[in-house]
């Protein structure tokens, strides 16, 4: 059975409903979580509407998805990388993200710094080496 397409007018209001429960369920989860760390939360619209919760540090995001994690069947997969730019800049990022369900709606948890020049030249020098990974 097909579904009745909507005219915009009826995308639109489908769309500000289900903003304003995705930006209700954020704000439940920020008020329910206060003595963990977030650096910025938005809603966001890429395939579908998710709770982006940008954490300072790789440790945040491991205590949010440990957290979110506890009304869950299972932890929270995290996924740490760490890449050089693309740019000329030089700078070796590392990354740590973890993606959940939350009550019907997806958070995304992250975490992105510049690695120290110490830290950096060390994974530099780790990835010249051969049958070393790309990512930590």
């Amino acid at each position: 059975m097909s579904q009745i397409p909507m005219c915009p007018l009826e995308q639109i209001t489908a769309d500000e409903l289900a903003m304003r429960a995705a930006a209700d369920a954020a704000r439940a989860l920020l008020t329910g979580h206060p003595d963990l760390p977030v650096s910025a939360a938005r809603i966001m619209t890429y395939d579908g509407i998710e709770i982006h919760l940008r954490l300072p540090d790789a440790d945040a995001v491991h205590a949010w998805a440990e957290r979110l994690s506890l009304g869950l069947t299972g932890l929270i997969p995290i996924r740490q990388t760490t890449e050089a730019s693309a740019c000329s800049s030089g700078y070796v990022y590392e990354h740590v993200d973890a993606k959940a369900t939350v009550r019907g709606h997806r958070v995304v948890l992250h975490s992105c710094r510049i690695l120290p020049e110490d830290e950096a030249a060390a994974w530099r020098a780790a990835q010249a080496r051969p049958g070393t990974e790309t990512t930590s």
